[in-house]
């Protein structure tokens, strides 16, 4: 429906010049998201395609759950969009896919939550009563992975990928409460790729 609106030139997406048309969607899994350009009359064009898929399909959309994102709009014409939609207004950085998104860096206050949720994670476990070897395959298992996904897709800066590191150094060598304890390897020696780490001979 989408594409042969486009067609007709009822709509229009972003990035014409990449795709003929504009960008008007993308979809993963469940997810969609929906680009227009800035025209009021194509944002009732395309708010009747939104109920004509429900007709069709029998599928309602649930708007409780969509956000309205704008760029370079001022208020007014932003609240416009929202009541035609029926959409709140949302903000960036937006998350897809567990990733935040952002039309510009990301700022410390987007990439916290990431070092939170792996400090929370160490927290309620007993490293007292794990030996080296289990708090070793704790990280690489657990600990490690959190972060993985994020970096696959967004670049940290430097002082995120420090803190990650040294949460992960404290739990393996159990250097909390104040308590320097002398750490019997370097970070460097456990970060290695596995083909070229210890054990292998």
């Amino acid at each position: 429906m989408l594409i042969k609106a486009v067609g007709h030139g009822l709509i229009q997406g972003l990035l014409p010049e990449v795709q003929e048309g504009g960008i008007v969607s993308l979809q993963y899994a469940d997810d969609t998201l929906l680009f227009l350009k800035n025209d009021i009359n194509q944002a009732k064009h395309f708010k009747y395609l939104l109920a004509c898929f429900e007709q069709l399909s029998g599928l309602a959309i649930n708007y409780d759950k969509c956000n309205l994102l704008t760029l370079g709009m001022i208020e007014e014409e932003s609240n416009h969009f929202s009541r035609l939609f029926c959409y709140a207004i949302g903000s960036f950085p937006i998350k897809y896919l567990g990733v935040p998104l952002h039309f510009t860096r990301l700022r410390r206050e987007d990439i916290q939550p990431v070092v939170d949720k792996l400090v929370k994670r160490i927290a309620v476990w007993k490293r007292k009563l794990l030996s080296s070897a289990g708090k070793l395959t704790l990280l690489k298992s657990c600990l490690a992975s959190i972060p993985t996904y994020l970096l696959s897709v967004i670049k940290f800066p430097r002082w995120a990928i420090e803190n990650l590191n040294s949460q992960m150094v404290n739990f393996l060598w159990h250097d909390v409460d104040g308590k320097h304890k002398y750490y019997l390897s370097n970070w460097h020696s456990f970060a290695q790729l596995k083909n070229i780490g210890l054990g292998d001979s």
